[in-house]
């Protein structure tokens, strides 16, 4: 049972914003949310139900998402790129 993606249009400039290397990293994240999306770690570990996750992909990304189980949805909010060179 898969997950739909619900990407919101400030996430979507987000990616269009990524370097070259990220999309492919990406592509596998949003992967990953369509069919594990509890791999992701809460965003308030005081809160672990809250339904907002964060998922690290490629050691420089970071996917923050609102999980909505019943309706096996996950809304992505933003998508964070840190480029250490």
């Amino acid at each position: 049972m898969a997950y739909v993606l619900n990407i919101d249009p400030r996430a979507r400039e987000q990616i269009k914003g990524l370097p070259v290397e990220a999309t492919d990293a990406l592509a596998n994240a949003f992967e990953v949310l369509t069919l594990v999306p509890e791999r992701g770690e809460p965003i308030n570990a005081a809160n672990p139900d809250g339904g907002v996750y964060q998922l690290v992909f490629a050691g420089h990304g970071m996917i923050t998402y609102l999980l909505l189980a019943d309706q096996l949805r996950v809304d992505v909010l933003t998508i964070t790129w840190v480029d250490l060179d």
